[in-house]
């Protein structure tokens, strides 16, 4: 009795905890993993529904003490936020990544896993350069991960094989854009006999995209479209919805080149309608300038004009002055922070080489009483030898604080002397615009006057208004301008001698990312004259194609 009494006991026990299993909630790394899987399967689909799923993921991540989780998390939002054109959130989030793998390695240096971290972080930093058409950074990222997966030694084969492939694709993608089309060729041979081995649909996609660029930059129509259409195949199969609106766009470009315009432009449609849908700001670009091009090439002007003013207001939102300025400071908060995890390790190894040369000067010191005053002359230079160590580390605490003071003094002066000269351009802007209204209001007087002589006088006191000019105030705009920007006329004239005065007025306002609305308002010239002079402007500056910025051409002097 007893023991069947026993054994229902342990029944009704086991039964009771595999209920428990069942009822019991998911962790929160099972949660985040979810998350990211889900995220993961809509980047290409949907940015802003991965987007949220990242983001649940991001919400329980304190709650973790593994660091490999997070890394995944600020990579994948990383990669959210590039594809939808926000750079400096997407830099910020695999800058968090790049400190806890840096720290990782620093304490293991031979991690697999956060190695192989290492090499994907270049490459992910390479695309935002990429994607700002800072094509010299880029590939100074990508030849990054080269050397550090050479280094890397990674025991994985199809992993290293994989991040092999996808460096070689996107080096051979800048010098696709750079217009070097046999070792863009060259590359992505290279990357095509890899694929042969780990067999990588997604990549292969990409490849075969790449290739039908080639041939289009080459004139070559029925070998890009052959590859563009196999590319499709893939990517429909996959619902890769960014892969699609690529391929779309691409088709769009060699049907052009056909001279089939109805047929190109129903691709390039396609592709605008997805790059909005999932919210891919490149495509949406891409789709946009080609249109544009497309419609001056059939002569429809007004749908030319309004894509090229939704393009601009797009390209003015991601690449403006704010935006490298923001991704610049947090490259150099990154290394600053670099740098001082760095320090900070060799200050905690120093300090442990203190202690334990402490417990060995105790050890023989009980050891060997007869040694007492070798003894005593190796604490005083111990003692010696921390002294030095603390004034080190005070020395450099002050000589970082007076780095930082010397820094915000120089931002303050900047930010002064930039408020005084948008001051100045406000008084520009509101003197023509008063000019412009006491204008109009003589036009209309004009037309009223009853005699020849009045509507003759009315007439030379708008043409006097107009060609009212304030030299001083230019010229005290000219100087404030070179205080803020001491080298821009310099490097401007050293490079490009030929330019007019107005002109370098012209590069001068574009400097300071002004719209063609406010230089049309302080030159008196009609919107379309400045934007005729852009043109002008950027054949002067030697610009080729739609893909480089005007503004950012200036800014980067």
């Amino acid at each position: 009795m007893n023991c069947k009494l026993f054994f229902l006991i342990i029944f009704l026990f086991t039964n009771l905890n595999a209920q428990d299993k069942i009822t019991s909630k998911p962790s929160a790394k099972d949660k985040i993993e979810k998350y990211l899987k889900k995220s993961d399967e809509l980047i290409n689909v949907n940015l802003d529904s991965a987007l949220f799923y990242s983001k649940k993921a991001n919400q329980l991540i304190d709650n973790l003490s593994d660091d490999t989780d997070k890394v995944d998390v600020y990579r994948l939002l990383g990669n959210i936020y590039l594809a939808r054109g926000n750079y400096v959130t997407s830099l910020e989030y695999y800058l968090k990544a790049a400190k806890i793998i840096e720290t990782k390695l620093l304490s293991s240096p031979t991690n697999q896993k956060y190695l192989e971290y290492k090499v994907e972080l270049f490459i992910h930093l390479g695309n935002v350069y990429q994607l700002q058409h800072n094509f010299g950074e880029a590939l100074k990222f990508y030849d990054k991960a080269l050397v550090e997966l050479d280094h890397a030694k990674l025991k994985d084969t199809k992993k290293k094989l994989i991040l092999e492939l996808k460096i070689l694709n996107n080096s051979g993608g800048i010098y696709l854009k750079k217009k070097n089309f046999d070792k863009a060729l060259s590359y992505f041979e290279k990357a095509s006999k890899i694929n042969e081995t780990i067999n990588d649909v997604a990549l292969e996609a990409n490849l075969f995209n790449n290739l039908g660029i080639c041939y289009l930059e080459k004139k070559e129509s029925v070998s890009a479209i052959y590859y563009f259409e196999e590319a499709l195949k893939i990517r429909l199969k996959t619902n890769d919805q960014r892969g699609i609106s690529q391929c779309y766009n691409n088709l769009g470009k060699a049907y052009g080149l056909r001279k089939e315009y109805a047929k190109a432009q129903k691709y390039f449609d396609e592709a605008l309608q997805i790059g909005q849908k999932i919210g891919n700001s490149e495509s949406i670009i891409y789709s946009l300038e080609s249109l544009t091009y497309l419609f001056k090439e059939t002569k429809n002007y007004e749908k030319a004009y309004f894509t090229f003013e939704e393009l601009t207001t797009l390209k003015d939102s991601l690449f403006n002055a704010q935006t490298v300025k923001r991704i610049a400071d947090l490259e150099m908060n990154y290394k600053l922070d670099q740098q001082k995890q760095i320090f900070e390790l060799d200050l905690k190894r120093k300090e442990a080489e203190k202690q334990k040369d402490k417990l060995l000067y105790y050890t023989i010191s009980a050891g060997l009483f007869s040694l007492l005053a070798i003894a005593v002359l190796w604490i005083y230079l111990q003692k010696t030898k921390i002294k030095n160590i603390e004034l080190s580390k005070e020395k450099l605490t002050l000589s970082n604080k007076n780095i930082s003071l010397e820094k915000d003094k120089l931002q303050e002066e900047l930010a002064f002397q930039s408020r005084e000269m948008t001051t100045k351009m406000m008084y520009l802007l509101k003197k023509n615009e008063l000019i412009n209204s006491v204008s109009e209001k003589l036009i209309e007087l004009k037309k009223n006057a009853t005699t020849t002589a009045n509507q003759k006088a009315i007439q030379d006191m708008i043409v006097e208004m107009r060609q009212k000019k304030d030299d001083d105030i230019w010229n005290e705009f000219e100087t404030y301008f070179t205080k803020v920007h001491p080298e821009f006329y310099s490097k401007l004239n050293q490079l490009f001698p030929n330019l007019t005065p107005n002109e370098k007025k012209l590069c001068a306002f574009l400097r300071l990312n002004m719209s063609t609305k406010d230089i049309s308002a302080i030159t008196y010239q009609s919107i379309n004259s400045i934007t005729v002079s852009r043109s002008r402007l950027r054949k002067k500056l030697n610009i080729q194609g739609e893909d480089i910025n005007l503004i950012n051409f200036l800014m980067n002097l």
